[in-house]
């Protein structure tokens, strides 16, 4: 398996803006969607069942727990295409059994593979408990040692706040950025280490995340966004002056990425 995905998708010419998304492939329905598109790299969720007599893996997103697919079928679908795969744990509860589950079939994924968790509190005191990244890192780094490690921060209510106006902090700290390359440095990751970022945070936050590509060899950002999101032309812009072209990916709404693909 190649060591990154511009590597794997030489189509993409050496710019991670080349590198296309499908997101939330947590059903049947938008699996099949997305397998008969034109994205190279499906990204879903991971999260453990609440209503089966033997919980198991399934792909579904919280608050919605219920999902038509597990984990299992939806790799056996997924298998014989030649597409990247994105698999985002939700919880640390379902990094073991997923592991167990992605490992039959690991020696047959044609295409990159990225793991992804949120494994440390980001701004604004997060709600949501970060997956342990002892469990996660332990088990990605030994078990798929040819995988993309996605390693990000949580968040709270951030885009709902922003939108209303309240005063939030947006950016990251250099504090939160050391303590991100502490636990890099502390597992000896090995692997391509990819760092996905929400754009808000991003654009206020540039000289620290430049500090941790460069601390971090062989790393890269996703900047992300949702739909909705006050996320300018100007931002995007600004992020791609900023940094090397290979080393961001972007996944964003499509009516955005179209205005910013005319205009690179």
């Amino acid at each position: 398996m190649p060591a990154s995905l511009l590597e794997y998708f030489s189509e993409a010419n050496g710019d991670g803006l080349n590198v296309s998304w499908a997101n939330a492939v947590n059903s049947k329905g938008r699996l099949g969607a997305a397998l008969r598109s034109q994205a190279m790299v499906l990204e879903a969720d991971i999260s453990m069942s609440m209503n089966s007599r033997f919980p198991v893996p399934i792909m579904a997103h919280s608050p919605s727990m219920i999902s038509d697919i597990t984990l299992d079928e939806w790799l056996h679908e997924t298998l014989p295409h030649n597409k990247g795969i994105k698999l985002d744990f939700k919880t640390t509860e379902v990094v073991e059994p997923a592991c167990r589950v992605l490992a039959r079939v690991a020696e047959q994924i044609r295409g990159p593979l990225i793991l992804n968790a949120n494994i440390l509190p980001g701004p604004n005191n997060p709600m949501t408990p970060p997956v342990d990244a002892w469990t996660f890192l332990t088990l990605s780094r030994t078990r798929f040692p040819h995988s993309v490690i996605s390693i990000g921060w949580t968040m709270c209510n951030e885009v709902i706040e922003v939108m209303s106006g309240a005063c939030i902090k947006l950016g990251f700290t250099r504090e939160t950025v050391d303590k991100m390359i502490s636990v890099v440095k502390e597992f000896s990751l090995m692997q391509p280490v990819m760092f996905p970022i929400w754009l808000l945070h991003l654009k206020y936050s540039v000289p620290e995340i430049q500090r941790l590509l460069f601390q971090v060899p062989n790393s890269s950002l996703m900047a992300w966004c949702n739909k909705g999101d006050p996320v300018t032309l100007e931002d995007l812009l600004m992020i791609r002056k900023a940094f090397h072209i290979s080393q961001v990916f972007y996944d964003l709404p499509d009516d955005l990425l179209q205005h910013f693909y005319s205009v690179t």
